[in-house]
């Protein structure tokens, strides 16, 4: 093992990290953000509704990943005429498809919360978006959280297959690495490295996490 001839490239290392955390960091917030709205209107009383945001979920959920990352980048400017950058194109696919797991764990959490709560906050004339926000929202994210911080775990893990359309993400930057070096042994054990270290973090936190939720 030569791990000396990765010093040369660690500068293209440290730039594929950053790019992987830029698009797990803006791919959750469109799927933490889209996923509540989506898990709150698939328990309001609308079935039309409810049935188009079923179909958006169980697309997201059935397709593999990758072959959405190629629809949205590949097809956009077959469809659209416009050449939508890598960057938009991952944080977009990672995002949606992020959402509709998030949506569906949200919703399992707010069916889960008492009834009692709901008709405690009838009984004191909460509208119900009140009542969503400030009381089962709440409530349910209390039992959804550790499996929440695990979908962030997903979408980072997940975020190694923009390397596919060209993105210089850590993935990618090891790809370089082995043309560059003709060596794949080193470059991508250290990047499986970095992202064990990461996860294991993240981990860490849903574990104290759920010690925490339990003490309440």
């Amino acid at each position: 093992m030569r791990f000396d001839l990765l010093q040369p490239y660690i500068p293209m290392f440290q730039s594929g990290l950053a790019v992987t955390c830029e698009i797990t960091a803006a791919a959750l917030v469109i799927a933490f953000a889209l996923g509540a709205l989506i898990a709150v209107g698939k328990v309001l009383p609308c079935r039309p509704l409810r049935a188009v945001l079923g179909f958006y979920t169980s697309v997201f959920r059935g397709v593999p990943l990758i072959v959405l990352l190629f629809l949205v980048y590949f097809a956009t400017p077959q469809l659209t005429g416009y050449k939508i950058d890598m960057f938009t194109a991952s944080v977009l696919t990672l995002g949606l498809n992020g959402s509709a797991t998030v949506s569906e764990t949200l919703r399992g959490g707010i069916e889960d919360v008492d009834a009692g709560q709901y008709d405690a906050a009838r009984s004191i004339g909460l509208p119900y978006s009140k009542m969503m926000r400030l009381i089962v929202i709440p409530d349910a994210l209390h039992s959804v959280a550790p499996a929440l911080v695990n979908e962030v775990i997903t979408v980072l893990k997940s975020s190694s297959l923009v390397a596919t359309i060209g993105l210089m993400d850590m993935m990618r930057a090891a790809q370089s690495v082995q043309a560059l070096t003709y060596r794949a042994f080193e470059p991508f054990l250290a990047v499986a490295v970095v992202y064990y270290l990461i996860v294991m973090a993240l981990v860490a936190v849903s574990r104290r996490l759920e010690r925490r939720l339990r003490e309440r």
